[in-house]
């Protein structure tokens, strides 16, 4: 059976995916059950001690001791799953576009084949393109086995790696390098990608970024890797340039 949850933090009636992922559980902090029992169901919310919120990757451990596998963690700004297919160009929402949205009915059976995938070829996480521009499609690559899989979306099997809570907001690039460093490689669906709104989305992490603290972050994991495998700009003049890393991952593969 697959589990579904979506860590939530401040974003009482703003969790984007409730209805598209309608199995998913949202965790929460015990501070914070009256202000979401307003708005879902009390059935539909996982409420963890207080100690155990706060930074994200706390939390993210917390799920991995707790939360059964197969299991799907899903940030609570993703509202929906897109695919790309071919190179073609559909119409929506007044304009050409190549992503086309994954039906909610389809989802279960989708995290399904993926999760299938992921076991038969010996990886221990797997998950989808990190934003949904088609130009990342690669048609001829549906598969990477040494791309990052972030944060928004990433489906475990079992696997004893926990998430190091020394990185901060770059838990998920360190959580991807230390299982590909592990086990040699992560599934990455390149034909599927999450749409979310990271950037004026109040409440989250959001609401913790300063350019301060994600220079902290970002020198945190090049100084535990190098800087040849994961590096972010020097002299970064705003925030968007140390989001996220450029990464080269020193093992054989797609």
């Amino acid at each position: 059976m697959i589990t579904i949850v979506i860590p939530s933090f401040k974003r009482a009636g703003k969790v984007a995916g409730y209805d598209y992922f309608s199995e998913a559980k949202i965790v929460i902090p015990a501070s914070q059950e009256s202000a979401y029992r307003e708005f879902y169901e009390e059935a539909r919310l996982i409420v963890i001690p207080n100690e155990e919120d706060g930074a994200i990757a706390k939390k993210r451990n917390w799920i991995l001791h707790n939360i059964p596998r197969p299991m799907v963690m899903i940030d609570d700004d993703v509202d929906r799953i897109v695919y790309c297919e071919g190179g073609e160009y559909f119409k929506a929402n007044g304009r050409a576009q190549q992503c086309i949205d994954l039906p909610k009915e389809r989802v279960m059976d989708w995290l399904a084949a993926g999760f299938n995938l992921a076991e038969q070829w010996g990886c221990p996480m797997w998950g989808i393109n990190v934003n949904e521009d088609g130009r990342n499609y690669q048609q001829y690559k549906p598969f990477a086995l040494t791309s990052m899989i972030l944060g928004p979306f990433s489906a475990h099997l079992d696997h004893d790696c926990i998430y190091d809570e020394g990185m901060g907001t770059k838990e998920d690039y360190d959580m991807a390098l230390q299982l590909i460093n592990k086990y040699r490689k992560i599934l990455r669906f390149n034909k599927y990608a999450y749409m979310c709104e990271h950037g004026d989305n109040a409440g989250g992490i959001v609401s913790m970024r300063t350019m301060e603290r994600e220079m902290k972050f970002a020198r945190a994991i090049e100084k535990k890797w190098g800087r040849a495998i994961i590096k972010y700009p020097e002299k970064p003049k705003k925030m968007s340039a140390i989001l996220n890393g450029k990464v080269s991952v020193p093992v054989k593969g797609v």
